[in-house]
């Protein structure tokens, strides 16, 4: 996205809120238009240099460097991840699985969440509302090692007490980057 120049620079109390919200350890971080320039960016390409990220954002680096210090120390970057190509996983198959749990307790939902941190082949889970308490994104060499697989988390005392499986057949549209209008300052 390129920006007018004539656009001014980033204004100090920005800087001091993003300070603010390091220092206290929020991971919420209320974002102005350079913030969610540099995010945009990164989630473009998280291997840019910060002499280039500065010049795409036009900041100076030293201001880039600092803005993009405190996003990373304030939680609002998580990490820089490497987008694996497709002709990699041609055999591996991918399950979204709706999980309902046996009890909904505060502490069962912790020991399910907790329990599932450690578990490579569940790539994504979310917590959800509606007929369901979890959504799964779990990969697999095959139908029978996934099969196999649940089986064995069954097996771990997670509580489940239901799973559907949904087979993924193709894929249509992934990784795509948080979209800025869901960033912008609420």
């Amino acid at each position: 996205m390129q920006l007018a120049r004539t656009q001014k620079r980033p204004k100090r109390k920005a800087v001091i809120q993003l300070r603010q919200a390091m220092k206290s350890k929020l991971n919420t971080v209320r974002l102005d238009a350079w913030d969610l320039r540099i995010l945009s960016e990164l989630q473009a390409d998280g291997r840019i240099s910060k002499s280039e990220l500065a010049k795409r954002v036009h900041l100076s680096a030293s201001a880039c460097s600092e803005r993009l210090r405190l996003l990373e120390a304030a939680g609002a970057i998580e990490g820089y991840y490497a987008r694996l190509s497709p002709s990699l996983t041609g055999g591996v198959i991918f399950v979204m699985v709706e999980v309902v749990l046996d009890r909904h307790r505060l502490e069962d939902q912790r020991h399910f969440e907790t329990e599932i941190q450690g578990i490579p082949e569940i790539m994504d889970c979310w917590a959800i509302g509606g007929r369901v308490d979890y959504l799964m994104r779990v990969a697999a060499p095959s139908m029978a090692a996934y099969q196999e697989f649940m089986e064995g988390l069954l097996q771990l005392g997670l509580g489940i007490d239901q799973y559907y499986s949904l087979v993924v057949t193709k894929s249509v549209k992934t990784n795509s980057p948080i979209p800025l209008s869901a960033l912008r300052e609420r």
